[in-house]
């Protein structure tokens, strides 16, 4: 029998650093700022608590808020919260799971941070997409990942 693996399964790792928290965020922030975008990016570690808030200057308060729910849910499902808005696009968003499930956040701009194949933390980014681009949240958040390549 063959079995095939479940998706998103990565183990939990040891707990992200302030240090490497600050990198990926500056990564981040360059990746915006080379973009003419303001953007605020949340990390949080593997328990899905807060890091690191980083708001760019001017970057909407609004904001704040979202990026801390999108750290945190692609921490708590270990996938990008890209996911969920697909699921809710194509009309899967039905269950009483997904009613239930706060940290299902269904908005782009949240991944999980993997190094060595385990998940140390999350990184929300928000603020982009408002500005109407509908995966510049992704797009600042992937750049800030970089940082963790090879690692």
């Amino acid at each position: 029998m063959t079995t095939k693996p479940v998706p998103h399964q990565n183990p939990y790792g040891e707990r992200i650093t302030l240090e490497l928290a600050k990198e990926i965020a500056e990564a981040g922030e360059a990746f915006a700022t080379k973009q003419g975008w303001n953007a605020t990016i949340a990390i949080c570690d593997d328990g899905g608590h807060p890091v690191l808030l980083h708001r760019m200057s001017n970057g909407q308060f609004g904001s704040v808020e979202l990026t801390l729910a999108k750290a945190y849910g692609a921490t708590a499902f270990r996938r990008p919260t890209g996911l969920f808005h697909d699921d809710l696009s194509a009309g899967k968003f039905n269950t009483f799971w997904h009613l239930r499930q706060e940290a299902a956040i269904p908005l782009e701009g949240g991944y999980p941070i993997i190094v060595g194949g385990r998940v140390i933390g999350g990184i929300g980014v928000s603020g982009v997409g408002a500005a109407g681009l509908a995966d510049g949240d992704s797009q600042v958040a992937v750049a800030a990942l970089e940082v963790v390549k090879g690692k």
